[in-house]
C-alpha cells in the first residue's frame, strides 16, 4: 500500500530533496554574486558566520567544521582560504596543542556588517514573496530537520541556533556587533 509520501513523489515532478537542492543552489548563487563585491565567496561567508555567532570569534577547529556540515579535508581546505584571505587565524589550542583554533581577525571582524546586510537583504526579499509566517514555519522545519539529519553539526552552533523554531522573525544573522574601539 502506497502511503501518502509515495504518492506526492509519483504525483509531481518535484520531491524535496530536489526542492531543497535546487533552492539551495539558487539561494547560493544569489548570495554569491552579492557578495562578490566585497571580495568574499559564500562558503567563507558562511564560515565566518559560524565566527561571528561566538562570544569571542574563535571555534576549535573540529566544531568549526562539524558546524558547517563538511567533511574534514573540505573544512581543512576552507580554512585555508580564510587564512589566505585574512580572514582568519590558526593556532594551537592553549590547553590542548594537538588541537587547532580558528580565530577571526580584524579583516574578517570587518565583513561582518557587509555579509549580514547580503543576507539580511536576501531574507527580506523572501519574506515579502512567501510571508513571515510561512517564511518562519520554514525555518523551523528546517532547523528541525537539520537537527535529526546532523545533531553534531546542531550541537556545534551557539544554543540560540539550536533550539528549532527560536527565531521565527528577522534576520538569519544577529545584528553586528559594533566595531571594537
Amino acid at each position: 500500500m502506497e502511503n501518502h509520501t509515495d504518492a506526492l513523489f509519483r504525483g509531481s515532478e518535484n520531491h524535496l530533496s530536489g526542492l531543497l537542492t535546487l533552492t539551495a543552489r539558487l539561494v547560493q548563487d544569489r548570495l554569491s554574486a552579492a557578495l562578490r563585491p566585497h571580495g568574499v565567496t559564500y562558503a567563507q561567508a558562511a564560515a565566518l558566520v559560524r565566527l561571528w555567532r561566538t562570544p569571542d570569534g574563535r571555534m576549535l577547529q573540529h566544531d568549526f567544521v562539524t558546524s558547517l556540515a563538511l567533511a574534514r579535508p573540505s573544512g581543512t581546505l576552507l580554512i585555508s582560504d580564510l587564512e589566505r584571505s585574512g580572514l582568519v587565524g590558526r593556532s594551537p589550542d592553549p590547553t590542548d596543542g594537538r588541537r587547532q583554533v580558528i580565530t577571526l581577525t580584524e579583516a574578517g571582524r570587518e565583513l561582518e556588517g557587509k555579509v549580514h546586510g547580503v543576507i539580511s537583504g536576501l531574507q527580506r526579499e523572501i519574506d515579502r514573496i512567501v510571508g513571515r509566517e510561512d517564511l518562519a514555519r520554514t525555518m523551523r522545519v528546517l532547523t528541525t530537520v537539520l537537527s535529526w539529519l546532523e545533531p553534531a553539526a546542531m550541537a556545534a552552533l551557539p544554543a540560540h541556533d539550536r533550539e528549532p523554531g527560536r527565531r521565527t522573525t528577522g534576520s538569519a544573522l544577529p545584528a553586528p556587533r559594533p566595531a571594537e574601539q
